[in-house]
């Protein structure tokens, strides 16, 4: 057994689509005690997407200062946290990265973890069998840029 603070053997641990919101605490505070129990033990926690059940711009960090502290508290004991925009919170940006302490990844990110190549992917992309998605992702999800979605709508 880990003595405080030690981190157990080289790992990381990845997430998606918990589509945290107010109208399931229960997600939330099951989140939060991974943060506090689980996550301190791996050198990275990757954030895959569909963080959030919706997220509209970075505007009102307020809302999840909670899931924000966390994360930033996190961070702060040396789990390097990475999020890659699913298609629900495709609005994340550099505001909300810099207050929790993680770093945003592109989406499709290629990179070697523990000595292999490892494809990360959100996989909305993938859902090629649903032809009325893929043409809005291609417009709001997908396009570079994508922060300045609401002057597109």
């Amino acid at each position: 057994m880990e003595s405080a603070g030690q981190k157990s053997p080289a790992h990381s641990l990845f997430i998606s689509d918990l589509h945290l919101c107010s109208s399931r605490p229960a997600i939330t505070s099951q989140f939060l005690a991974f943060l506090h129990t689980i996550a301190p033990q791996a050198e990275a926690l990757y954030i895959l997407g569909d963080f959030f059940e919706y997220w509209a711009g970075d505007d009102d960090l307020a809302q999840h200062a909670t899931i924000i502290k966390a994360l930033r508290q996190l961070a702060a004991q040396a789990t390097r946290i990475y999020f890659m925009h699913g298609n629900r919170d495709f609005l994340i940006g550099e505001d909300f990265a810099a207050a929790a302490g993680l770093q945003l990844l592109p989406d499709p990110t290629l990179l070697t973890l523990y000595g292999r190549r490892v494809l990360l992917s959100h996989g909305d992309v993938l859902c090629t069998d649903d032809v009325a998605y893929q043409p809005s992702a291609s417009k709001y999800v997908l396009a570079p840029g994508n922060s300045s979605f609401c002057s597109r709508i």
